[in-house]
């Protein structure tokens, strides 16, 4: 027994023997030994999978860094105004990208302390989800996605945050531009005694989505890293979503993803 657990071996131990009780023991055994090295493979898998995450948050840390270092001497140098102008523009860019990557790293710290709360209110989502959706109108114009958009017109309160309400919608919405094909459908309606949210987006093939693994912390399911995402987006997701005592979740069908998110209603007065 001690052999096999300090070996890297697949044997079992041999219950062929004539005593029913030593055969039932060494089943038991044998069932405990398999358990071990699945647990040992799975978390050999994490471990693996954390060396990964942080090796490409050490990258998409690094790679606006090192770009910026470039244009600001190029900036520097030039005395073309236009060319400037477009050096500027540039820096700003990696900048804004920079700032959201920490500020993901940051966000997922804060959700990963089990003393964090967020502070809920009465607030109106319809608003928020509208807000949200305007602050990435250059995008759908610079991508000619236009957003197929329902949302009803009586105001729906529920108990939340609104800047993880935000945080929610915006990572959910930068998810479909990121990875979806086409066109966006974002509803949002009662459903008896709750909000019904919803975004819809095509995707290229389904073999690339693992949905057990979807909300999971560091998934990604481009394992190219196209677009340089953490894969954190989702799991902030369903984390804010939890933490706000709402339900979230995720179907493929016919290569459309959706994901749903469902919170109790509160009465309007």
């Amino acid at each position: 027994m001690r052999f096999i657990q300090q070996h890297e071996s697949n044997l079992l131990l041999s219950n062929q023997f004539s005593d029913k009780q030593l055969n039932e023991l060494l089943s038991l055994l044998n069932q405990m030994l398999i358990e071990q090295r699945s647990n040992k493979m799975t978390t050999k898998k994490q471990e693996q999978q954390l060396k990964d995450s942080i090796a490409n948050l050490a990258h998409d840390i690094r790679t606006p860094l090192t770009s910026l270092d470039g244009y600001f001497q190029l900036l520097i140098k030039s005395k073309d105004s236009e060319k400037r102008q477009q050096y500027a523009e540039v820096i700003k860019n990696r900048i804004e990208t920079l700032t959201e990557l920490l500020e993901t790293i940051f966000t997922y710290s804060k959700l990963e302390n089990d003393a964090y709360k967020i502070e809920l209110q009465k607030t109106e989502i319809n608003q928020v989800l509208l807000d949200t959706i305007f602050t990435f109108y250059l995008q759908f114009s610079n991508e000619a996605i236009e957003p197929n958009i329902s949302i009803g017109e009586s105001q729906l309160y529920i108990l939340a945050n609104s800047a993880a309400l935000t945080r929610i919608f915006s990572n959910l919405i930068k998810n479909s531009l990121d990875h979806g094909q086409g066109e966006i459908k974002i509803s949002q309606a009662k459903e008896r005694d709750q909000m019904l949210f919803r975004i819809q987006n095509k995707v290229t093939a389904e073999s690339e989505l693992d949905m057990s693994q979807i909300f999971d912390r560091f998934y990604m399911s481009d394992k190219s890293r196209a677009g340089n995402s953490t894969g954190l987006g989702l799991f902030i997701v369903k984390e804010f979503v939890e933490k706000m005592n709402g339900h979230i979740e995720a179907e493929l069908i016919k290569q459309v993803f959706s994901i749903s998110i469902r919170f109790p209603l509160l009465s309007d007065d």
